[in-house]
């Protein structure tokens, strides 16, 4: 089971790139806004976001959702670099996922995630919430999909103490590139693949579990399983202690 910092809950249930910053003058028809006024409003747009955290955190969830839903109505409306507005949006709906993913709202939930990876392919939070949707679902392929590339975007992904490319926080629960892991490691097994001995290849459950638990060591289908369960009991241990 995952640990968040407010409640506990199954990880089956349940997710900062440093953009390059412009500003483009407008030239003729537009609406005359000047560069530094666009990054002031660019900046107020990005100040919304830790608020918006906060709600989740707090466990408002449906004012969570109407906060992140505010910030989506603010970013359409802003003038200035589309990167910005787009990591904006994609963290609002990032946001927006993982309020739905609490409250067992899937499909809601699946959905604020692809538009969120759709609009930041780096949104390595986004990817996470995404594959404990599918995970939840029991769509497995999907799972490894989305935490490879969670995994490649952020490979120390640490929920917690996310930041975005001002140091502003937008951290939430406590998931780690460590439970993350066993997700994937959970997702081999559901698919066959439970290790490979004669190679070293991740693209197995044993594999994913080791990099978790060093002292692994793959035996059975049925004892990779139970292992997998200990892991995960232990880290939620480590987790709620703070250590």
């Amino acid at each position: 089971m995952l640990t968040t910092r407010n409640t506990q809950s199954a990880f089956v249930r349940l997710g900062p790139v440093a953009l390059a910053w412009m500003v483009l003058l407008s030239c003729g028809g537009g609406s005359g806004t000047g560069p530094d006024e666009i990054k002031e409003r660019e900046e107020q747009l990005k100040d919304r976001l830790p608020a918006d955290w906060t709600r989740y955190n707090d466990g408002d969830l449906e004012e969570a959702i109407d906060s992140f839903t505010a910030t989506l109505d603010e970013a359409d409306g802003l003038e200035g670099v589309e990167a910005v507005r787009d990591e904006v949006k994609s963290e609002a709906q990032n946001g927006i996922g993982w309020s739905f993913m609490s409250q067992q709202q899937l499909d809601e939930a699946e959905r604020a995630f692809s538009i969120a990876t759709t609009l930041n392919r780096r949104n390595a939070d986004a990817w996470v919430g995404w594959a404990g949707v599918s995970l939840a679902q029991g769509d497995f392929g999907d799972v490894v999909q989305f935490v490879i590339q969670a995994l490649e975007a952020e490979p120390d992904y640490d929920s917690a103490t996310r930041v975005d490319s001002d140091q502003r926080s937008l951290g939430h629960d406590d998931i780690d590139e460590r439970h993350v892991r066993l997700m994937l490691s959970e997702a081999y097994f559901h698919l066959g693949r439970y290790s490979v001995k004669d190679q070293q290849d991740p693209d197995n459950a044993a594999a994913q579990l080791s990099l978790v638990n060093q002292s692994y060591r793959f035996q059975t289908p049925g004892q990779l399983l139970d292992s997998l369960s200990v892991a995960m009991l232990r880290l939620q241990k480590t987790v709620s202690s703070g250590t």
